[in-house]
């Protein structure tokens, strides 16, 4: 069999089946909004798309589309709208006084003269199994104190991974902070303090006080080096909930939201649970991948309340979701909600021709093509903000009662399709030369 034979079949259908398709029209999508005019030619405009059209288009916007009132296409690029990160600058301070009494220890922290506004204080210590609340003032002359934050530190390693050794607050420019920490009331001998849920004990027992000891304490201008992120966010209602098993409980939703992080909203006043977030990735076929991990916590600690509901994540490629939380022996959580955030997404659109009183922005069919603008090419991740945009505010939106999917529709499972004809036909091929070298060699 000649090999030329058997491939140009096979690119023939490929090269049918990538056909450029009709050309996209308003009622090729599902819901539209009306961009108010007027539009000038040339001029830049952005556009800040809402939860509620990210949420009915693909993960990565492929099937958005701006019309003209001719219908014709007008040029745009979609943007995060994040930016470069922002350095953090740490101070290692000095303790100027101490003192104790009464089971509380009073610090003065001198702050060095140069130091930029303080966001936080980090205070390391070798101790375990402790809890302490801690309150912060701030001053600029050791006369005059300015309270800041009151809140705990803690460590319940014995029993869970969970410590919190820093604390946070609004930024502040001074000279001195004062620190005072508080040792709990321990109750008697053997009986845990204060906080116990089910089979979990947040605590240490009744035995006398191990010293608590401060190795060092750092101010820092922030967290870490962040981009500042615009972060949207949206709630969601609409999900499925399960058990699998082993009583764990599976949460299946679907979104086109191009989620960084996923919270749950709960009623359950106290637990500690493991999470997983699973999506699906498409290469050759539709499979399941891991795209996050962590904890849910929320107790009570003295008059305050500790909580982690939200789990960093990345998108899906299709939407799909399973949120599985492991309840071990414990009641399964009561969930009245999930909240999706995301970065924002900016549409910035140049019209080419003409003033235009209105646009017509369309959304909502996952089976078009990734448009390409030269618009993209100067308008950038870059250099967004340098371009004097006009904002516009979307109307609200309409459904397309009159949708028609395109004639010959591309779609995202043609790459897939295209592949596996290619790695079928490589495949033949090999087989085809193997077998009629094992024939020459036989003969």
């Amino acid at each position: 069999m000649n090999r030329r034979s058997f491939i140009v079949p096979i690119l023939l259908v490929l090269s049918s089946m990538a056909m450029s398709a009709d050309p996209l029209k308003p009622e090729n999508f599902q819901y539209s909004r009306t961009l108010q005019g007027p539009l000038k030619p040339g001029k830049v405009y952005k556009v800040a798309l809402p939860g509620e059209v990210l949420d009915h288009t693909a993960i990565d916007q492929r099937d958005v589309r701006i019309f003209s009132p001719k219908d014709s296409l007008i040029p745009f690029t979609i943007l995060k709208e994040h930016r470069p990160a922002i350095p953090r600058t740490q101070y290692k301070l000095n303790i100027r006084d101490f003192s104790t009494a009464k089971g509380s220890t009073t610090m003065v922290l001198a702050v060095p003269e140069d130091a930029e506004a303080i966001r936080m204080l980090y205070f390391s210590t070798p101790n375990r199994n402790f809890k302490k609340s801690i309150s912060i003032s701030s001053s600029n002359d050791k006369n005059t104190w300015t309270p800041l934050v009151n809140e705990s530190l803690f460590d319940f390693s014995r029993n869970v991974d969970l410590r919190k050794t820093s604390v946070s607050f609004e930024p502040v420019q001074c000279r001195w902070f004062k620190v005072v920490l508080k040792d709990v009331d321990f109750p008697p001998e053997n009986e845990a303090v204060q906080l116990k849920y089910k089979d979990l004990e947040f605590s240490t027992t009744g035995k006398s006080a191990v010293p608590f000891r401060i190795n060092s304490v750092t101010a820092s201008t922030r967290a870490k080096n962040t981009k500042t992120n615009t972060t949207d966010t949206m709630e969601l209602k609409n999900f499925t909930t399960t058990t699998d098993s082993r009583d764990n409980t599976v949460i299946s939703f679907s979104t086109g939201i191009p989620i960084s992080s996923i919270s749950i909203v709960t009623t359950t006043p106290a637990f500690y649970r493991t999470v997983s977030l699973k999506g699906e990735q498409v290469i050759l076929d539709r499979h399941d991948v891991s795209l996050a991990s962590g904890t849910f916590y929320k107790f009570s600690l003295g008059p305050r309340t500790e909580q982690q509901l939200k789990l960093s994540a990345r998108p899906s490629d299709t939407g799909n979701y399973k949120l599985t939380i492991f309840n071990g022996d414990n009641t399964p959580l009561t969930i009245t909600a999930l909240q999706l955030n995301w970065v924002r997404r900016n549409l910035f659109l140049v019209p080419e021709l003409g003033t235009l009183q209105s646009a017509t922005l369309c959304y909502g069919n996952p089976k078009v093509a990734k448009p390409h603008f030269d618009v993209a090419r100067f308008i950038r991740q870059d250099n967004w903000e340098q371009h004097n945009a006009t904002t516009i505010e979307p109307e609200s939106s309409v459904k397309n009662t009159a949708f028609q999917q395109a004639e010959k529709p591309w779609t995202p499972e043609f790459s897939r399709i295209a592949l596996r004809l290619l790695v079928l036909m490589i495949v033949a091929v090999l087989g085809i030369w193997l077998y009629r070298l094992l024939s020459r060699r036989q003969g």
